[in-house]
């Protein structure tokens, strides 16, 4: 699909309303409407760049606002979720277990303060009249973290075969697999002093800092992951590769590289030759 600069304009104007209006009852027709586009013409680019439908986005950001929110303050879950539009107290509690893997209750005592789902922003990229679209998460949080945290280790913790996972599962199932990749990282990061994140950074890319024990870190979210994780009646293998870069210039794609070698060299395992 070609992306033409007004078409990649619409889009962002859609992510800044959908951000506008997430306790508002927003839907897909009230955003064709205000942006007077066609439904037919626009779902496919949308999804195409995003990589989600327009009602699941705007659904998955909604869920993931309650569950930040929800780790913040005291309110009780379904008043939050009033807040964001779930107008029924089974349907909320339903949508919540099926995309995060666990119930709500749960969920507060994992301490988790990033988002699963937050915003989406995106670089465009021309290379030889070609447009490339890079999806981000969390961009603006992790870069100013890798600003103030010169010398120590960025992580990047990537899941393998992710398409795999939702091809044979469903993306429902890939969805709660997202979630608990969150939880389980956060789970060995809370072990140590001085972590900042994780954050999910690409689709199935999650990034944290550390500025002492990274191998001993990493050692153990391998082995956490040596156990399946049990998704809507499936124990499903996940596995991950890690990547390493000592915070400098250039941070990011340098720890994307040492993952993307970590797989080269056969998978579940981790680069650390930069630590």
């Amino acid at each position: 699909m070609k992306f033409d600069n007004d078409a990649l304009s619409t889009i962002e104007t859609t992510l800044t309303l959908i951000e506008e209006n997430l306790t508002q009852p927003l839907k897909s027709d009230d955003i064709f409407r205000w942006l007077g586009v066609s439904k037919s013409s626009f779902t496919p680019l949308f999804k195409a760049i995003t990589g989600y439908p327009l009602n699941q986005y705007i659904r998955y950001r909604r869920l993931s606002e309650v569950a930040f929110q929800y780790q913040k303050n005291n309110q009780s879950a379904y008043q939050l979720a009033l807040n964001y539009q779930y107008q029924s107290h089974e349907a909320f509690y339903r949508a919540f277990k099926q995309y995060f893997g666990i119930p709500i209750s749960q969920y507060r005592t994992t301490n988790i303060t990033s988002q699963i789902f937050p915003p989406i922003s995106y670089t465009i990229i021309r290379q030889g009249g070609k447009v490339m679209i890079n999806k981000e998460m969390n961009q603006s949080i992790i870069q100013e973290t890798l600003q103030n945290h010169p010398g120590s280790y960025l992580i990047d913790v990537d899941i393998d075969h992710f398409m795999t996972i939702n091809e044979k599962y469903g993306y429902s199932a890939g969805d709660a697999v997202l979630a608990q990749t969150l939880l389980r990282i956060k789970q060995v990061c809370d072990g140590y002093q001085n972590i900042q994140g994780p954050w999910r950074y690409g689709n199935d890319e999650f990034l944290f800092v550390t500025k002492d024990h990274a191998k001993e870190i990493i050692e153990e979210i391998l082995r956490a992951f040596e156990i399946p994780m049990h998704i809507q009646q499936h124990d499903i293998d996940v596995s991950i590769s890690i990547g390493t870069a000592l915070i400098a210039e250039d941070s990011i794609p340098r720890a994307q590289n040492s993952m993307l070698l970590a797989k080269k060299q056969g998978r579940r395992r981790a680069d650390t030759s930069q630590i």
